[in-house]
């Protein structure tokens, strides 16, 4: 399978933020691949069994999506994707542009796949036996909530933010990202004797905030704001890397082992574990307004920012970060990256900018310490993440004129018809595991999640006015 362009019939409108051209994140080809996929899962009965992971970029399926169970800790991403668009064809209509469908029309399309797409996750809402209950509720539910008032939605997301918070511990004082650890490495499975915390997890205390303020309820705010704070202590290092796992004692709360599962080695910085450090605290300074919490996000993106500009003149893209900061190099000219690590870190850079706009002058500088536009630095790498990792076989809604002549006057309910791309993800070039230990290494293929993230930082872009 070739990455040989295909003509778009319809040029891209010029979307722009400060001299970036973004105009493929709203593009029509965006909208028909994620369609593409989302009108296959409608031949099926709900709740799906299975949710799209990533997709190979060699070999017999390249181009297709790998399923995952429907419980795996992805499963929310895509049906996210859904929402982000049904979030444009709402509040942004000139930001989705599908000749001859106007967005009201789109909106009640999309919102049936959305839907349909949503009835695992609603089944799943109340589970007890995970923390990624925010990456697999809130993409959809939440959004969904947000933009449609749809009860049920709601429903799932509170019932998610209790689950979560069912896994807190106040020895450890923080909530468990794991059950168990398993590679061929290790083993680790007594929960008696481990408590497994994550960096990643720092992402899923947004919806405890979100819930704890909706319910009113100061256990949910108090357990996340905790937590963030065994993170600072325990799993940032002194220069504000990170570590990805750490394992607590649940007897008397202390670390006894630092170490990863899906970076390189364990005193390795993992480029996606520090994204979610990123965007993680500079959530959670949004809900707490705690400066500690502003401050740890800006010196945690400065130290991503700072191993990416490693690559400067030896590389391509350099903004575009390595799968881990400190793995070696099979390519010194062109080391295998994780995009998806570099369009979360940019959500994360977009939300510490409009928290320092928030603030006096003084203070902002005052707390930044250098001259540094972190928008700027967002937009670059997302720049950086298109050119190098956009795949161009693609998509679009054929129109009207490619219906046969009996559907031509009732176009409106025609389910969209799409000239489909031979490869399902937006972007290449993610990495999801590729620690030398994992049972099944994923590196460099498209990935549901970098997809979502670019998505989503569309729409933070139209949010704040910026595009």
């Amino acid at each position: 399978m070739g990455e040989a362009p295909v003509q778009l019939r319809y040029p891209m409108k010029n979307l722009k933020a400060k001299g970036i051209d973004l105009g493929e994140i709203y593009s029509e080809n965006v909208l028909a691949k994620i369609v593409q996929v989302a009108q296959k899962g409608l031949k099926q009965q709900t709740p799906l069994a299975a949710y799209p992971h990533t997709v190979a970029q060699t070999g017999p399926e390249a181009g297709r999506y790998e399923y995952r169970e429907s419980d795996f800790w992805t499963c929310g991403f895509f049906p996210g994707c859904i929402y982000t668009l049904i979030e444009r064809s709402i509040r942004y209509p000139r930001a989705i542009d599908v000749p001859l469908h106007p967005p009201s029309q789109l909106k009640d399309q999309l919102l049936q796949l959305g839907r349909h797409w949503s009835v695992a996750i609603n089944q799943m809402s109340g589970r007890t036996d995970t923390h990624d209950m925010g990456f697999i509720v809130q993409p959809a539910l939440q959004k969904d909530y947000e933009l449609t008032g749809n009860i049920e939605s709601l429903e799932s997301v509170v019932k998610a933010a209790y689950a979560l918070a069912s896994r807190w511990d106040d020895r450890v004082k923080a909530i468990r990202s794991w059950d168990v650890a398993i590679n061929d490495r290790y083993s680790i499975t007594d929960m008696e004797e481990n408590f497994l915390v994550i960096i990643d997890s720092m992402c899923n205390l947004d919806l405890l905030y979100w819930v704890g303020h909706m319910q009113q309820d100061e256990r949910l705010i108090k357990i996340a704001t905790q937590h963030a704070d065994t993170i600072i202590h325990e799993i940032l290092r002194p220069d504000y890397s990170s570590y990805h796992l750490v394992n607590f004692s649940p007897r008397n709360g202390k670390p006894q082992a630092k170490m990863t599962n899906q970076g390189h080695t364990d005193a390795s910085t993992w480029s996606r574990g520090q994204a979610w450090s990123i965007m993680g605290f500079a959530q959670t300074y949004t809900w707490t307004k705690d400066i500690r919490f502003l401050h740890t996000a800006i010196e945690c993106a400065k130290y991503f920012l700072r191993r990416c500009e490693e690559g400067t003149g030896k590389w391509n893209h350099a903004l575009v970060p390595k799968w881990d900061f400190d793995a070696p190099q099979e390519n010194e000219t062109d080391p295998l990256r994780d995009v998806s690590a570099g369009v979360i870190a940019a959500n994360g850079l977009v939300i510490i900018h409009e928290a320092l706009q928030g603030l006096p002058r003084g203070e902002a500088e005052e707390l930044l310490g250098s001259d540094i536009d972190f928008l700027q630095l967002a937009l670059n790498m997302v720049g950086d993440t298109l050119d190098m990792a956009l795949d161009r076989n693609f998509a679009f809604v054929k129109s009207h004129e490619d219906l046969n002549a009996a559907n031509r006057d009732h176009i409106e309910s025609v389910a969209l018809d799409i000239k489909e791309s031979d490869f399902e993800a937006i972007l290449r070039h993610s990495t999801a595991n590729h620690n030398e230990h994992a049972h099944k290494p994923y590196w460099d293929h498209g990935l549901v999640y970098a997809d979502y993230y670019l998505l989503e930082f569309g729409n933070k872009l139209l949010r704040a006015g910026y595009v």
